[in-house]
């Protein structure tokens, strides 16, 4: 008798998720517009994931200059300490992936960025390691690149035709003790904490999978919207919940593995007045899904592919690529 009503309770929630799932995939939510609207966010979101990292070399100027040139709305960037006090554009905690950390400091290869000065990561290269790993987008002017500051980001985002915002992510930030403050002390001095009623457009936006790192923005720089990274490899209905609830006053958004963001999920962020930001979205199978699903935005590493399916290729990248 037991077997039998847990087999009907398994069939009735399996059609009750099959009803509820079918609905939103044919009328998924559409609320995200006006969500990002009042954050004085474009719709939808289209940011350049270390800039246009798989045409140029990730994190470094020329994948941002390719980036801001292409027409994204922003330039996505993790930003760590040097150990003398520089705020930095760099991913990894250690250089070993995208520099020559190995031949210039063999015997500290395998130590983290923290511990370098800002003088010796510019004696490293931080390009030519993309010409080996990708020979069909390399280039001779990736050779010998170098790391870039938080201010010369912002002189990029603020140098070409186009002037995207920025997306800050902080990296390992409890490694950082008070880079939270020093980032938005170089964004005021920079004029980059505008309101968006202040410009067309909200020009910052604070991104951590760390809550007391959002935190921390939340109290320093109110007016910038913030989202919290989604960290889950499985997502579920108890646990996405669970994430809503740990954003709840804490943060405006979502971002969120690309396979997680299925229709019904976004409409249960909407009712919480949280927009989701789908990362990284590559292929053009995840772009025309996601657009289906009418997602508020797009973190890629191939920002043309994205552009492309909109139709927002800007005149100036179309020039040059010809």
């Amino acid at each position: 008798m037991e077997m039998k009503l847990a087999i009907v309770i398994v069939i009735l929630f399996s059609l009750l998720l099959s009803f509820y799932g079918a609905y939103y995939l044919i009328n998924p939510d559409q609320r995200g517009e006006e969500i990002l609207s009042k954050q004085g966010i474009p719709y939808p979101t289209v940011i350049a994931h270390r800039g246009a990292s798989i045409k140029a070399p990730e994190s470094t100027a020329e994948a941002y200059i390719k980036a801001r040139d292409l027409g994204v709305d922003y330039l996505e960037a993790d930003l760590q300490r040097t150990k003398d006090g520089e705020i930095v554009v760099f991913h990894d905690q250690t250089l070993q992936r995208t520099s020559n950390v190995e031949e210039v400091f063999p015997d500290r290869k395998e130590d983290k960025l923290g511990s370098f000065t800002y003088q010796e990561l510019k004696k490293l290269d931080f390009g030519s390691w993309f010409n080996e790993n990708s020979p069909r987008y390399g280039s001779e002017k990736y050779e010998g690149l170098g790391i870039i500051t938080l201010e010369e980001l912002i002189a990029i985002a603020e140098g070409g035709q186009q002037t995207p915002g920025l997306v800050l992510e902080t990296k390992s930030p409890e490694k950082y003790p008070g880079i939270e403050r020093e980032i938005v002390d170089i964004l005021e001095q920079e004029g980059w904490l505008d309101t968006a009623a202040e410009r067309d457009y909200t020009k910052t936006i604070f991104f951590s999978f760390s809550e007391e790192s959002l935190r921390g923005f939340k109290e320093l720089a109110p007016q910038a919207p913030r989202i919290l990274l989604v960290t889950d490899n499985m997502i579920t209905r108890r646990s996405w919940t669970h994430w809503l609830e740990r954003a709840a006053g804490l943060a405006d958004g979502l971002g969120t593995k690309g396979f997680m963001n299925w229709p019904w999920y976004i409409a249960e962020a909407h009712d919480q007045g949280l927009f989701v930001f789908p990362y990284t979205i590559n292929e053009l199978w995840q772009v025309k899904l996601l657009a289906h699903f009418h997602s508020s935005g797009y973190i890629t590493d191939r920002p043309d592919v994205v552009l492309n399916f909109f139709d927002r290729m800007s005149e100036l990248s179309i020039i040059n690529d010809g």
